[in-house]
């Protein structure tokens, strides 16, 4: 027969009537059982930048390979509008080592935070999107050859502020973010001011810069997903603000660039000189 329990015994898994004796077991604390989760190192945070990393490595097979003619028919060329591919193909061309690894190391710095949140592809499209608005916008300045990445670079530092707008309610560091956009481009913009007032060699395309920053914050807004739950309305009126807008800035690109081949002399458009960007 069953030893007489103690009234003031619970009767638990641990302390049936066949359990209890000279020993008695009691549940262990649920404090002590629960195994605490070690926290991940900060760079085990964010994955690698997949698409920004293929991209890199197709730019520098290109910049090793590519011929002096190949170069010519990739680069992008203001009387050669209706070769379309020019206005993608332009981004992996670069003019020195120093001018590649400085845009390689900067969009892949650029893209780790967005390729973590926003995906590979939705990056990757917004970059392109942002290069070929800046090829336009490099004709409506500067009506020359121009080689270079720089514009996709813009869009994606740019688009970091689409990404906070999106995701304003569950984004940290929101402040931080956009100080480190506004300096970096600033630091830019003073030394692209500097080196155009000194007239240094290589040439930097500012209609290139400008348009695909321009672009890219207004891609952001289209393409990017918000985490936001309680920011729908908000966000819907931002994509539509976005469209229009976008639509806007390419129409008038497009107008601004189909004037000036019109109205200027086809002999007298500058090719003379390759703009970087």
């Amino acid at each position: 027969m069953a030893e007489e329990i103690d009234s003031k015994t619970l009767l638990t898994p641990a302390t049936t009537p066949s359990s209890i004796g000279e020993d008695v077991r009691f549940l262990v604390p649920s404090s002590s059982a629960t195994t605490r989760t070690p926290k991940r190192k900060w760079y085990k945070q964010y994955r690698p930048p997949y698409a920004m990393l293929v991209i890199s490595i197709i730019e520098l097979i290109v910049y090793l390979s590519t011929s002096e003619d190949e170069h010519k028919l990739l680069r992008y060329d203001p009387t050669k509008q209706k070769e379309a591919w020019r206005f993608v193909t332009y981004m992996f061309l670069h003019n020195s080592v120093y001018h590649i690894i400085l845009n390689i190391i900067i969009q892949c710095m650029f893209a780790i935070i967005l390729e973590k949140n926003q995906g590979s592809v939705r990056v990757g499209i917004l970059y392109f999107g942002g290069g070929a608005t800046g090829a336009l916008g490099a004709g409506c300045l500067r009506p020359d050859l121009v080689v270079g990445a720089s514009a996709g670079v813009y869009a994606l530092l740019i688009s970091h502020l689409s990404h906070i707008i999106l995701n304003f309610d569950t984004t940290k560091n929101k402040l931080w973010s956009v100080l480190a956009v506004i300096i970096i481009v600033l630091s830019d913009v003073g030394y692209s001011i500097v080196h155009a007032q000194n007239k240094d060699d290589p040439l930097i395309s500012e209609g290139a810069h400008i348009a695909g920053a321009v672009s890219g914050f207004l891609l952001g807004l289209l393409l990017y997903k918000s985490n936001d739950k309680n920011s729908k309305s908000r966000n819907r009126l931002a994509f539509w603000f976005a469209l229009v807008m976008f639509t806007v800035l390419i129409c008038t690109l497009l107008f601004i660039n189909f004037q000036i081949k019109r109205c200027t002399p086809f002999s007298s458009l500058k090719v003379s000189y390759v703009y970087l960007c």
